[in-house]
């Protein structure tokens, strides 16, 4: 016998006891949408029916019984709650419509039901009852019920309904408390999920928890809502989310986005992890962000206090205007009170006039605040005798404003400065404008800081502060659109004129008549535009509610019918997206804000590559340094081939979502990428590294570099200045001794991995670097060894020595624990060609042939680990820090360390592991691994030539004496510089100092 899982033996009981009730075959033909999808009707309905108000049988109507037996509380599974009452009770309880049921319906959509608005549109008159009417046959006319609510796109999505003989807004209200009920009949994780203890790492979770914890924290209406192919298959959202949708960037919430989260902590995450279970799981604990915009919502509008009412400034009287502002108002008292507020309390240049319509709100309280408002003489006021709708109300306002441009307000925005002086500046510098519309954070393709979304998480700064910096960063610029958008429409009086005012007969209910009216301007001769450097506050829909959604098909149709290009038009401009370049400098003006907001002494810009390893090791601790000296750290990280990437280091306290910003190549975004530089305004730079450009963008990136007119320091960290491969090894793995040119031409050519690559001929290469460094405030080498090397060929004669200083604590040696025994050998680290793999490799190949009594441990990872395991190399996989490389070779107890790099190290992190871990390290006898070990006295130092003779090293490591060397260790000590700018960087104190500086990382 099978067992069932724990979750779905709930729904077989539950199955079983609704079966008697429910006719399969009523269900398929009434729902061809299930039939079609071939499963199981009694489960389909069980799962899914229900909350869609679909009926299981022809006698018993779901949203009746529901709506008519269970109206108190939550409600559950109808058909469920019928089967398990007696036999008798069930006599007792009708399961199909009375005529109680028109009652029922009023109950349900009265909230959502707009009485004004349908009384004129259906044309009633003071003696009819309009709901009842809607319910009784205007529903049936088609007759929407309110100006937010489109009737016809309702049922087009929503098709199954049409059999059930009720109207699209009871529809909509009654399923509406089904679907966010909390179903008896869902299994357990989806009625109530349960609170299970999670491992401290999210990758050893189960399947269980994994479910339960993001079911407990899923959106579902927000998953079916925005992906239509899982609404209508009818299966788990929770589990096709855990088992597609996460890798198909499905977002399971509109406050969490996969793309993002999985970009910003993809090596916290690690590999296999789904982003939503890890942030929930530990990330949010950890202050990890969800999406690039912060942590929730923009905050809802408050109405003015009376002492704010006292400051605000009145407008002109109409005939004194420029241009005039026509603000309709139906409801929403807070927000309309504050838009008001915000439109006199931002003084313009510009003689405007503000005209308030109060379209016969149903709000006495916000009819009576205008009312008083305007008897203080503070802006025009008309109140209408009727609801006539937004396009006749706009259309009243134009009327009233004839001569004059005006700018259409919606009654839920917030506009902040000089924000009409502006929008004009655009109209007067092109007298074939039309339109002139906003950024905003809630206005389709005008939106920021993402297109065509509704952004409702809040950002580091306010949207007043969006607007002044946009206005700085944006200045005067502006991009062309196919239509504007009526939050805050700037409309020429021309215009107006000349295609005549808003369609009020094709839009009456509103919505869409702008994009209309913009069409025909456009097809006068005339041109709309989005102002780049204006950002207004849109909250979004306030006087017509969360329906707004289910006009979206109808207004298409509507437009299409009198614009058949306008969709081409839209989908070009969406494509093309003209002002994303605005979009993005506003973007780095806010990072740059930001980050010097951050700073007390200003910023040190860092440049260097994304490739880490001991460069990102010696960054990262740099700009902890620099941040206790008052410097904030930024990163221009390369991006191969030509492009620089802005990144932060893992202890910045800059709050700000730098991934979400696109890399700046350095062909096409130098100017801007200069601008940038300026708006950060670095007190230092600093060169790390310039690895990963091709030749014309390290040209390109020297030349930004060395006219920023702070100055620039440089670390080398490799041989880039004379090697296109940074390490002096040739592609068949052999150290060139640093070559002439000559030699590394062959070597180019030899080359696969610089095929396609642009490299500047070697001599060029040398040249380039040689002036580039001769440019250099300082330059830095953290080892004698390597400036030894690169001086002469470079002609470089100030080097300046700079070991690299690290966190691993001083310590005395231990004492040596063990002895007999296999000789036990670890090699540290990320072990490629370059760091001695194939001596490693070649070394157990030939101790496994000769049976040597040696044994190899790689306290890391190595490029190809099959290969080395196959050898009888063991590897204890990638170390998250120090500590846990330290704590695995105290582990491993080894007898030495062997560096086995060949190459000549510039630094060598992992020497400083073995010996703060007290284990005599051996190395060959090169570079900055060698010198350090010379300087100590400690360790061994073995003949180069000997990594291409694995039997003689393995015969040499088998008669080092052990015993002596482990006598002769040293005690640990590491560089350090108590006082960062002093002492490594050579500047007084107070030469840093705002203005901020700038740091470039080569």
């Amino acid at each position: 016998m099978i067992k069932l899982p724990r979750l779905l033996r709930p729904k077989r009981r539950d199955a079983a006891t609704i079966a008697p009730f429910f006719d399969a075959d009523f269900y398929r033909a009434a729902y061809p949408d299930v039939a079609a999808g071939g499963g199981d009707p009694l489960l389909h309905y069980l799962d899914h029916g229900w909350r869609e108000g679909r009926d299981p049988s022809a006698v018993f109507s779901t949203l009746y019984y529901v709506d008519r037996h269970l109206a108190e509380g939550v409600p559950a599974n109808p058909l469920l709650h019928y089967a398990r009452l007696s036999a008798q009770e069930r006599l007792r309880v009708a399961t199909q419509p009375g005529p109680d049921f028109p009652e029922v319906q009023a109950g349900i959509v009265e909230p959502f039901f707009d009485a004004p608005f349908y009384a004129r549109l259906a044309g009633l008159d003071g003696s009819a009852d309009p709901l009842a009417h809607y319910l009784a046959k205007g529903w049936r006319r088609g007759l929407d019920p309110s100006e937010g609510f489109g009737s016809e796109a309702y049922l087009q999505r929503h098709a199954h309904m049409r059999r059930l003989g009720v109207s699209p807004l009871y529809h909509f209200a009654s399923t509406r408390r089904l679907q966010s009920a909390a179903s008896a009949t869902r299994p357990a994780p989806r009625a109530k999920p349960r609170v299970v203890p999670l491992p401290a790492d999210p990758a050893e979770a189960s399947d269980t928890q994994v479910y339960e914890t993001v079911a407990a924290a899923f959106d579902r209406d927000y998953y079916l809502e925005t992906n239509a192919d899982i609404r209508r298959s009818g299966v788990d959202p929770v589990r096709h989310f855990l088992d597609f949708g996460a890798r198909e960037d499905r977002d399971p919430s509109p406050d969490f986005s996969l793309r993002f989260y999985r970009k910003q902590y993809r090596r916290e995450i690690g590999a296999g992890v789904n982003p939503f279970f890890h942030y929930l799981a530990v990330g949010r604990a950890q202050g990890l962000r969800p999406t690039p915009f912060g942590l929730g919502t923009w905050p809802a509008q408050v109405a003015p206090t009376e002492d704010e009412w006292s400051r605000a400034r009145p407008a002109a009287d109409i005939a004194a205007a420029r241009v005039v502002l026509i603000m309709p108002v139906y409801k929403g008292y807070d927000d309309t009170l504050r838009a008001i507020h915000s439109v006199l309390s931002a003084p313009q240049a510009t003689p405007f006039a503000l005209l308030v319509i109060d379209d016969c709100s149903p709000d006495a309280r916000l009819s009576a605040a205008l009312a008083g408002l305007a008897a203080r003489g503070l802006f025009a006021h008309a109140v209408n005798a009727e609801n006539l709708g937004f396009v006749r109300t706009c259309n009243l306002g134009l009327e009233r404003a004839a001569g004059r441009d005006v700018v259409l307000l919606n009654a839920d925005v917030v506009v902040y400065g000089d924000w009409l002086d502006r929008l004009l500046r655009h109209a007067q510098d092109d007298p074939a404008i039309a339109t002139v519309t906003p950024f905003s954070n809630n206005a389709t393709i005008c939106s920021y800081p993402r297109p065509n979304v509704e952004n409702r998480s809040r950002l580091e700064i306010t949207p007043a502060e969006i607007d002044a910096f946009t206005r700085v960063c944006n200045a005067r610029g502006r991009s062309p659109v196919p239509t504007g958008v009526g939050f805050c429409l700037y409309m020429r009086r021309a215009v107006i004129d000349a295609v005549g005012p808003l369609d009020a007969e094709t839009f009456g209910r509103g919505y869409g008549e702008e994009n209309d009216f913009c069409m025909r301007a456009l097809k006068a001769g005339f041109s709309n535009v989005l102002a780049h450097d204006v950002f207004v506050f849109h909250s979004g829909s306030v006087s017509f509610g969360a329906l707004l959604a289910t006009k979206g098909a109808d207004i298409f149709r509507t437009i299409l019918t009198k614009h058949p290009d306008y969709q081409r038009r839209v989908h070009t401009h969406i494509e093309v997206d003209p002002a994303r370049f605005a979009r993005q400098r506003l973007d780095l003006y806010r990072f740059a804000r930001c980050a010097q907001g951050s700073a007390t002494r200003g910023i040190a810009l860092i440049v260097t590559h994304d490739f880490g390893g001991g460069v990102e090791t010696h960054i990262e601790a740099t700009s902890a340094r620099l941040s206790e000296a008052g410097l904030a750290a930024i990163y221009l990280r390369t991006e191969e081939p030509g492009a620089f990437k802005l990144g932060l280091p893992g202890s910045s306290a800059i709050d700000f979502p730098v991934a979400i910003l696109d890399p700046l190549s350095l062909d096409r975004d130098r100017a801007l990428l200069a601008e940038l530089i300026g708006w950060l305004a670095p007190a230092m730079v600093h060169v790390h590294s310039l690895a990963g450009l091709d030749a014309p963008a390290t040209r390109a990136a020297m030349r930004l570099i060395e006219g920023l007119g702070t100055g620039y320091d440089v670390t080398l960290h490799d041989y880039a200045p004379v090697c296109h491969r940074n390490n002096l090894v040739r592609p068949e793995g052999v150290y060139c001794g640093l070559a002439a040119p000559a030699l590394c031409r062959d070597c180019i050519r030899l080359d696969r991995g610089a095929d396609g690559i642009a490299l500047p001929d070697p001599a060029e290469r040398r040249r380039l670097w040689a002036g580039f460094l001769g440019g250099a405030r300082r330059v830095f080498a953290p080892s004698k060894d390597l400036a030894d090397r690169i001086a002469p060929i470079l002609s470089l004669n100030d080097i300046v020595l700079r070991p690299h200083e690290e966190t691993l604590a001083s310590a005395e040696p231990l004492p040596r624990r063990r002895g007999g025994g296999p000789l036990r050998v670890a090699v540290i680290g990320s072990i490629g060609p370059h760091k001695g793999y194939d001596v490693v490799h070649n070394l157990a190949l030939d101790a496994g042939l000769r049976t040597l009594p040696i044994t190899f441990t790689i306290v890391g990872h190595s490029s190809e680990p099959e290969a080395m395991a196959a050898a009888g190399v063991c590897e204890t996989g990638p170390y998250g820090s120090d500590a846990a490389a330290l704590a695995e070779i105290v582990r491993l107890d080894p007898d030495l360390v062997l560096l086995p790099s060949i190459w000549p190290e510039t630094y060598c992190y992992t020497l400083s592991l073995a010996l703060a871990a007290g284990v005599p390290p051996v190395v060959f006898d090169l570079g900055a691994q060698a010198e350090r070990l010379r300087a100590i006295g400690s360790g061994h130092r073995l003949d180069p030539a000997l990594a291409e003779d694995p039997q003689r090293l393995n015969d040499a490591l088998l008669a080092l004496p052990v015993e002596a060397l482990w006598a002769a260790r040293r005690p640990f000590r590491a560089a350090a510089y108590p006082r960062i700018l002093e002492d490594y960087y050579g500047l007084p104190g107070t030469e840093v100092a705002a203005p901020p500086a700038v740091v470039v990382s080569g």
